[in-house]
């Protein structure tokens, strides 16, 4: 019963993603990936979802449900403030271990590709991370306080 929970611990965090994220309409959803292509180097894409009205949890009103992607981890990961800046200034890239999405629970974390852009994510950020082993990678950088996120895989 345990696998059961991640696809919903998934759902109700991106619901407060959007609402932290100031999305107005409640059937789109936009999250970043961010995926490697066939030259090894990395990219950002904007992903919009379109989430159907579901009847999720009656007799609770129904709610906007998309992309059921299969999970089979929950995890939390704690950075400390300015994790990953000397990486940063060797411009040292790596990989993510496996395809997976993040969600920033707390701090600010700047991700930037091999193609040089950089992206800063705050609380509510939601993103997919799918550059695994052998593309080059990205860096990571947590800005000046510690951060959290939450990874599902």
């Amino acid at each position: 019963m345990r696998w059961k929970t991640c696809p919903f611990v998934f759902v109700l965090v991106a619901l407060f993603a959007a609402a932290a994220q100031g999305e107005e309409n409640a059937s789109r959803f936009t999250y970043a990936r961010l995926y490697c292509s066939p030259d090894g180097n990395t990219h950002f894409q904007d992903v919009t979802v379109d989430l159907r009205k579901t009847d999720f949890a009656p007799p609770a009103p129904p709610i906007y449900i998309g992309n059921d992607f299969a999970a089979s981890k929950t995890f939390f990961g704690g950075f400390d403030a300015g994790w990953g800046a000397q990486d940063l200034e060797k411009r040292l890239n790596h990989p993510t271990p496996a395809t997976q999405f993040g969600i920033v629970l707390k701090g600010v974390f700047s991700i930037t590709t091999t193609d040089g852009e950089t992206r800063r994510l705050r609380p509510g950020s939601v993103f997919r991370l799918e550059d695994t082993s052998p593309c080059t990678g990205h860096i990571t950088v947590v800005g000046e306080e510690t951060g959290f996120l939450m990874f599902v895989r």
